[in-house]
C-alpha cells in the first residue's frame, strides 16, 4: 500500500517567503509615503494667505472698527485722531449694507493685494506680505502688510448763532485738477466728486496704442469752484497714500497728478528703454539699419508697421549725432506682460550749417513674452 504525500506548506517555501517580505515591504513604504505627504500637503495649505485674508476680512465682516483703527493708515487723516468719532463714523457707514471682500491684482510677487466693499461701494483695500518666517516644511508665511480706507469723513460743522447782518458772498475760484481714477482727490480738505465737482473722464491713451487685452488707464478731470485764492490740493493714490500734484505753470489752478510709476520696473527695464530711444532717434535720421530696429519690435506689432512703412531718406545730411538731457520716466505697469515708459533726450545733428537740436519724447508701450520685452507701440511728441 503506497503511503500519501504530504503537503509542504507555502510558508516554507523559499519564493513564497521573499515575496511575503516585498509585499509587506511595500505596505509599509506605501504608508510611509503617505503619511509624508499627507504632512507635506497640511504644511503647504498652512501658508496659504487667503487664510490670514480671512481673518483681516472678519475685522470688516464684523465691524470692528476698534481694532481696525490701530491699523488703518489712513485713520488718523480721516478722523484727526479722534478714535471714537472714527469707530462711530464708520459703523454708520456700513450699518445695514454688505460687507465683501475679494482678491485684486498686484505686480508684486510677495505681495497679495484685496479689496472690501460695502454695500457695492469700494470701502478698504488690505495687503498681505511675506512675514520672514517659513513653514517647517520650508513655505514662506504672510502676515498683514498694511490696511487702508478709502473713505472721507469729516466731523459736522457746529451750528452758527445766528446774527442780524448776513454774511457777504464768499468769492469762488475755479481750479482744475487731474488724477487718475481711483485716486482721491481734496481741495481745502473736500474730497472731489460727482456731487459737487464736474468730472469729465477720458483714457490716459489713445486708441490703439495698447494691446486689446490691456486695459486702458482711465484720468478724470475735476472741475472745482474753491473758496480760496490759493486752495490746498491733496492727491492720494488707490492705496490711499499720498502723491504729489504738479501744478501748471501756464495756467493758473491747474494741477496735474499722474499715474505712480513702478521704480523696480523703471531699474529692470530704463537703460534698456533708454537705448531703444536711441535707435529709433538714430534710425529716423538713417543712422541705423531697419533690422536692428524691426528686432526689436514685437511680431506683427503697430510699431513694427511703422518702422516697416516709415521713409527715412529725407534725413538731414550730418556728420555725426549726440545726445544731451537723457531722462527715462514714467514706467506704468498694466498687466503681468504690458507696461509703458517715457524717453526724453535732445537729439544733436552735426550738420555743415551747424548744430541742430531736436527735443524728443518718446512715449513706449512694451510687451513681455518668452523672447523678452519687445516695442509694441510708439508715441513720438
Amino acid at each position: 500500500m503506497s503511503r500519501k504525500k504530504k503537503k509542504k506548506s507555502i510558508l516554507k517555501s523559499r519564493f513564497y517567503q521573499v515575496y511575503f517580505a516585498l509585499v509587506l515591504l511595500a505596505l509599509l513604504a506605501i504608508a510611509i509615503g503617505t503619511v509624508w505627504l499627507n504632512g507635506v500637503l497640511r504644511d503647504y495649505e498652512s501658508a496659504q494667505p487667503v487664510y490670514v485674508a480671512e481673518d483681516v476680512a472678519k475685522l470688516f465682516e464684523d465691524s470692528d472698527f476698534d481694532a481696525l483703527y490701530a491699523l488703518d493708515t489712513s485713520a488718523q487723516q480721516v478722523s484727526e485722531g479722534d478714535k471714537a468719532f472714527y469707530v462711530d463714523s464708520m459703523n454708520d457707514i456700513v450699518a445695514g449694507k454688505e460687507v465683501a471682500w475679494t482678491e485684486s491684482f498686484s505686480s508684486e510677487a510677495d505681495e497679495r493685494k484685496y479689496n472690501v466693499t460695502v454695500g457695492g461701494e469700494r470701502f478698504a483695500t488690505f495687503t498681505l506680505v511675506h512675514s520672514g518666517e517659513k513653514t517647517p516644511k520650508g513655505n514662506p508665511l504672510w502676515t498683514l502688510g498694511s490696511v487702508t480706507t478709502n473713505v472721507v469723513i469729516q466731523k459736522p460743522e457746529p451750528t452758527p448763532e445766528p446774527t442780524p447782518t448776513p454774511e457777504p458772498e464768499k468769492a469762488l475760484y475755479p481750479c482744475r485738477i487731474t488724477a487718475p481714477q481711483g485716486y482721491t482727490v481734496t481741495v481745502d480738505g473736500v474730497a472731489l466728486n460727482a456731487e459737487n465737482a464736474g468730472m469729465t473722464e477720458r483714457n490716459l491713451f489713445e486708441d490703439g496704442f495698447l494691446p486689446e487685452n490691456v486695459n486702458n488707464p482711465v484720468m478724470v478731470d475735476y472741475q472745482y469752484n474753491a473758496e480760496s485764492e490759493s486752495p490746498a490740493v491733496a492727491v492720494t493714490d488707490d492705496m490711499g497714500a499720498p502723491i504729489e500734484a504738479q501744478k501748471s505753470q501756464d495756467r493758473e489752478l491747474t494741477w496735474t497728478c499722474s499715474l505712480r510709476g513702478n521704480e523696480n520696473y523703471h531699474m529692470q527695464y530704463g537703460d534698456a528703454a533708454y537705448k531703444l530711444g536711441q535707435q529709433v532717434a538714430k534710425y529716423i535720421s538713417k543712422d541705423a539699419k531697419k533690422t536692428k530696429i524691426m528686432k526689436a519690435c514685437a511680431k506683427d506689432s503697430p510699431a513694427a508697421e511703422i518702422f516697416k512703412n516709415l521713409d527715412n531718406e529725407f534725413a538731414t545730411p550730418h556728420s555725426r549725432v549726440s545726445f544731451r538731457n537723457e531722462k527715462t520716466l514714467d514706467f506704468f505697469v498694466l498687466s503681468d506682460q504690458c507696461f509703458t515708459c517715457r524717453v526724453c533726450f535732445d537729439y544733436v545733428l552735426n550738420t555743415s550749417k551747424g548744430e541742430m537740436v531736436y527735443p524728443t519724447d518718446y512715449t513706449f508701450c512694451v510687451i513681455r513674452g518668452e523672447d523678452g520685452a519687445k516695442l509694441y507701440n510708439i508715441l513720438i511728441s
